[in-house]
């Protein structure tokens, strides 16, 4: 399994590199009604959520494989260098 540990990359960076300064993710909700909500990132991307369960029980993802898409990023590196 591979996994990124971008917050302890991050603070390691914030540590060692005076200039360097984690970033703080913007994200704002704008529009929202008990089924849709619609945010935005800092760079203005649409992100649209709609409730699929009225369950409050959290899903366990612990037993899920990250998916970096690796996959898609072998296949292209393949198709441009085969």
């Amino acid at each position: 399994v591979v996994r990124l540990e971008s917050r302890a990359l991050g603070n390691a960076l914030e540590q060692n590199i005076d200039s360097y300064e984690n970033p703080t993710p913007v994200f704002r909700t704008t529009y929202l009604d008990g089924d849709t909500r619609v945010s935005r990132d800092q760079d203005g991307k649409i992100f649209v959520y709609s409730k699929t369960s009225s369950s409050m029980v959290p899903t366990d993802y612990s037993d899920v494989a990250a998916d970096f898409g690796l996959g898609g990023i072998a296949d292209g590196l393949a198709r441009a260098f085969l």
